[in-house]
């Protein structure tokens, strides 16, 4: 089945055109679809108006010529193939029409319907390879031009066309391109145009023809200027910390093993903030940075010539410092670091108070390498942060055992979490008036390997100073789901979650994936969590906490009452329980204002609608006076002890409860 194909013919003569139409038409095995013009402006309009494969076009056209109107259709960027007609035979106008764009030039008395469509087949055939061939020239990066024999330009892309131009996507003008060429071949290097800088290539074909290539060089030679610039400028930055404008490791590598290299003393002053952990965590990072800057100021007042200071990392600096006095000068340098450092700071509008530890090493005394002095430094101050008289501390071989004994444990922590060999111990929670188990809080376990249990306090801060706390909290999360998942009674878990969880983590991903791959409900699922973690940023962890509600699971807000637990936070956030911390329950028999505070605590549970649960249950008396005031949850030693989950198996299935001091072992039901 043959496509039409639509024909524009442009004569100025109607006897010709007549002519032209009939003999299209004689074509048997292919449809035309004609139009007829016989003004070059009724031509434009029926070429805007509609879409032609092929213009027939005569050459004279009254005062003009069928070659000004190529001319000015490609100026106007349309790219129809146009065949020239002419009554009489001239080679110098076959060569002009070609050279403006026609497809072909053919003599009207020579017409027939062979040799018409012919000529029309083939200028369809070649505008589609032209267009082929366009599309290839713009695509490439460079600037490129066809000339013929005589140097003149027969085929541009459109970035030689900007080139010519001047300016990108200019108005096709050949005027332009044909001046631009005659001084590009007269030019010698590069070129320099509107700014730009392009690198010259001219290519001989065997026709006689040539290719002129331009690459913008532009981009390469600023890279260049910009690169020496940079390379400058990284030169003090690989060894300056970004932040601070101290030297960073590795400039501080570097002038360690000059000094070591020279043979002469100097001492190494290690100095770590505290409780600048504190101030990230509560505030946030752009006020721990801000306070970093404001530290490195104070140390730098302290600092005289020859001592290099450096910021290696995090809250910590090292500061090398020449001996030339003795050990006195290194004192005084210390003691004028604690000093700056200890008064407050006042950042945005809080003010805030932390300290420093300062371990000291000397060389060639404590050390000849700079790895042994750092590691003796630090150990020197690890002693002076657990030193409650002093907190700078020269290092002393002989009491530094218990700095590399808690090295050697943070080696082992590390180990067993990427062994996800931290167990799961289970507590069990209550209800305070029918004295049925609710559920079980999931807690983290450790065994030494060599050793036996590390008590949880120990390795948690542990793993809260080095950054392991969240992979804990991952193990926890999933064994203590999986777990639950398998228990003979559908009782709730109730999982810790960190602030770094909630902060630094995909939490919602980690719960979903939890909850799916163990099989285990949201609904049996509790998270608790601590205040502190509202006050890094407010609107992103309620954003993450009721993403986590929406889950299904319930929330709870842990060791109320000790922190920063504000009506604000419970109002803005309905957490699901309140959990009393246990040092205002364990004396609360005994304390009146303890009596109070708890009393107070369950009462603003009540009016927020929020169970209250009272952690540290150790005798009948806290029983007594939680089910008298209304609480209605209770957790604690003598309801239960952390236990294995093949305990919690068995604790279940035997309906065991909590067993009153002294007395006799009472019915404690499972709830189910």
């Amino acid at each position: 089945m043959n496509t039409d194909i639509h024909i524009l013919i442009l004569d100025d003569d109607p006897d010709d055109t007549l002519i032209i139409r009939d003999t299209l038409l004689e074509t048997a095995d292919r449809e035309y679809v004609i139009s007829v013009a016989h003004k070059p402006a009724d031509a434009f309009s029926y070429i805007e108006q509609n879409s032609y494969d092929v213009v027939l076009c005569d050459y004279r056209l009254g005062a003009t010529n069928g070659i000004d109107f190529i001319k000015d259709i490609r100026a106007k960027n349309v790219q129809v193939p146009v065949i020239l007609m002419t009554g009489v035979s001239d080679k110098s106008v076959d060569e002009e029409g070609l050279r403006v764009g026609a497809s072909d030039f053919l003599n009207k008395s020579d017409l027939s319907s062979a040799l018409l469509d012919k000529a029309i087949r083939y200028a369809i055939a070649n505008a589609a390879r032209q267009n082929l061939l366009s599309t290839v020239l713009s695509n490439v990066e460079s600037a490129v031009c066809v000339l013929d024999e005589d140097g003149r330009p027969q085929l541009w892309n459109s970035k030689f066309q900007d080139v010519s131009s001047g300016q990108k996507d200019a108005r096709h003008n050949d005027s332009n391109v044909d001046a631009f060429v005659e001084n590009t071949l007269n030019s010698t290097g590069v070129l320099k145009v509107s700014g730009r800088v392009f690198e010259k290539n001219i290519s001989d074909l065997d026709d006689g023809r040539s290719v002129v290539t331009l690459h913008d060089v532009s981009s390469h030679i600023e890279a260049l200027r910009e690169r020496e610039i940079a390379e400058n400028k990284s030169a003090h930055l690989a060894k300056h910390c970004p932040l601070t404008g101290v030297a960073n490791r590795l400039g501080f590598n570097e002038k360690i093993r000059q000094e070591i290299d020279s043979g002469q003393r100097f001492q190494l002053l290690n100095l770590d903030l505290n409780k600048f952990k504190e101030v990230n965590d509560v505030f946030g990072h752009e006020t721990g940075d801000e306070l970093l800057c404001k530290v490195t100021a104070r140390m730098k007042k302290c600092c005289e010539d020859g001592d290099y200071l450096t910021r290696i990392g995090g809250d910590e600096f090292v500061v090398l410092q020449r001996l030339e006095d003795g050990e006195e000068k290194s004192t005084r340098l210390a003691e004028c670091f604690q000093a700056a450092i200890e008064r407050d700071f006042v950042v945005g509008k809080r003010k805030l108070r932390i300290g420093v530890s300062i371990g000291i090493s000397s060389f060639p005394d404590q050390g000849r390498t700079a790895e042994v002095l750092l590691s003796n430094a630090d150990i020197a101050m690890y002693r002076a942060k657990a030193n409650a008289e002093s907190c700078i501390q020269f290092f002393d071989t002989d009491l530094d055992n218990a700095i590399r004994q808690r090295r050697t444990m943070i080696a082992d922590l590390t180990e067993a979490i990427e062994n996800k060999d931290i167990d799961v111990h289970f507590q069990p929670l209550a209800d305070v008036n029918t004295q049925k188990i609710l559920g079980f809080e999931a807690l983290a376990r450790w065994t030494h390997p060599e050793t036996g249990p590390v008590r949880p306090d120990i390795f948690i801060e542990l793993a809260e100073e080095n950054g392991l706390i969240e992979s804990i909290g991952n193990i926890v999360m999933t064994k203590a789901c999986e777990n639950a998942a398998a228990w003979p009674y559908p009782v709730k878990v109730a999982i810790n979650v960190s602030g770094v969880q909630i902060r630094h983590t995909d939490i919602l991903n980690d719960v979903q994936s939890a909850l799916f791959h163990t099989g285990l409900p949201a609904n049996r699922l509790e998270l608790e969590v601590t205040e502190s973690v509202l006050l890094d940023d407010f609107d992103f962890a309620l954003h993450v906490l009721r993403g986590l509600k929406n889950l299904g699971l319930s929330l709870a807000m842990d060791d109320f009452g000790t922190g920063y637990s504000s009506l604000s936070s419970l109002i803005s956030f309905p957490f699901d329980k309140l959990k009393i911390d246990r040092s205002f329950v364990t004396d609360l028999d005994r304390q009146q204002r303890l009596k109070n505070v708890v009393t107070t605590c369950i009462g603003l549970g009540k009016n927020l609608n929020m169970r209250m649960v009272a952690e540290g249950v150790e005798r009948q008396a806290h029983i007594d006076f939680l089910v008298e005031h209304g609480c209605q949850e209770m957790q604690g030693f003598l309801i239960g002890r952390p236990m294995s989950n093949a305990d919690v198996h068995d604790y279940l299935m035997r309906g065991e409860g909590y067993a009153l001091m002294d007395t006799p072992k009472p019915s404690v039901a499972v709830a189910r």
